[in-house]
């Protein structure tokens, strides 16, 4: 079977030489019965109606035109298909499984039409009960044919969908490792800065020396643990770093703020809790979480009111980002950039993003990052 998957001319040529034995096997002289053979050419005409079907994928319309009319030259040469037409079945049913509607009547009508004009002019002994059993036919082979046809689309659709979303997240990553790559760069401006000092000052003031070893100790540690998430985001050769600018921290919300109310949108600016020290990384994931929330708020609900909450609890850094509802619903797209963006920020900190409407309205973002050498959720 997965080598008939794999090779669909080859499933189709073998598909279209059963068809061509069915029709040897049926075929008959004018009026006769299962058994009344005819000559050569009667069977040849009868095998040939099933050859075009080897070709089905590539010419679904020209197929079912073409068995159509070796279907009329056998019955008005004198022939009979005692066992029916398997040949026209197939042909249509691939039609309605490869186009939509719109594009596999026309063909069918014409098929059908064949169908019926050689009932009366071939051998047509009971034109009533075959009209009958006709439009049975081509109605189940209609529904099966399109309900493939609307299956493969949804699956089309999921795929691309999939696609999409491994698209966003690695354009995601990317951004965030050239993030990531300022963070380290600064980590590594300072230890070279302070080494430079502690050198300077080590026999003459042995007290800045110490401090400056001091600096370089933690700057160091912070820097390896950037380096570390910087090594789970994959980021191919050919994408350069760009420009780079130093990146905004915890300390530039309230500047964010005043730029969010400046374009129209009454936003509210709360901290709360003793204020600790967060790595740049850290300090950047919660910075862009809170930017892209209220940027979301300003595109989807610019008449409402945002609130921005910062807290320091004991067991790590909560951002809170609500607005009263009022705009317009966004639509759907679980694949969007900036959803996408929150949630691998958070989990490259290994913190929590809760994203979602809010009772009775509005709409909420919750991050909550773990200080550094602890979890989410993790207790003091």
């Amino acid at each position: 079977m997965r080598i008939l998957r794999a090779r669909p001319l080859l499933t189709d040529s073998l598909l279209a030489a059963v068809v061509a034995l069915f029709l040897l096997a049926g075929a008959a002289v004018h009026h006769g019965s299962l058994g009344d053979r005819p000559g050569f050419f009667g069977l040849a005409l009868a095998a040939a109606g099933g050859l075009p079907l080897a070709v089905r994928r590539r010419q679904p319309i020209g197929v079912l035109i073409a068995v159509t009319v070796l279907v009329g030259a056998f019955a008005l040469a004198g022939f009979r298909a005692t066992l029916g037409r398997p040949d026209l079945l197939v042909a249509a049913y691939t039609v309605w499984a490869r186009y939509p509607i719109r594009r596999a009547w026309p063909p069918s009508l014409i098929a059908f039409a064949g169908f019926e004009a050689t009932m009366l002019f071939g051998d047509g002994s009971n034109p009533l009960g075959d009209t009958v059993i006709a439009v049975l036919q081509s109605a189940a082979t209609i529904l099966l044919g399109h309900s493939v046809y609307l299956r493969s689309r949804a699956l089309d659709a999921t795929v691309e969908r999939a696609d999409q979303a491994e698209l966003t997240v690695v354009e995601e990553r990317l951004r965030i490792a050239r993030e990531l790559h300022d963070v380290v760069s600064h980590h590594l401006s300072v230890v070279s800065v302070q080494a430079n000092l502690a050198r300077y000052v080590f026999d003459s003031s042995p007290d800045t020396a110490r401090g400056a070893l001091d600096t370089i100790a933690g700057t160091a540690t912070e820097a390896l643990d950037e380096l570390r998430r910087l090594l789970s985001v994959l980021r191919p050769p050919s994408h350069e770093p760009g420009e780079y600018r130093p990146q905004p921290g915890l300390s530039d919300l309230a500047a964010l703020v005043v730029r969010v109310r400046e374009s129209g949108l009454a936003v509210q600016l709360d901290v709360s809790g003793a204020p600790r020290t967060l790595p740049s990384g850290q300090q950047l994931c919660a910075y862009r979480v809170a930017q892209e929330a209220l940027t979301n708020v300003l595109k989807h609900a610019p008449d409402s009111v945002a609130t921005l909450e910062v807290e320091y609890r004991d067991e790590g850094l909560r951002l809170r980002v609500a607005d009263s509802g009022g705009g317009p619903a966004a639509g759907p797209n679980p694949a969007g950039h900036g959803l996408v963006g929150m949630r691998e920020r958070a989990r490259m900190y290994g913190g929590r993003i809760e994203i979602g409407p809010r009772d009775p309205a509005g709409f909420e973002v919750l991050l909550t990052l773990p200080y550094p050498g602890r979890t989410a959720g993790e207790p003091q």
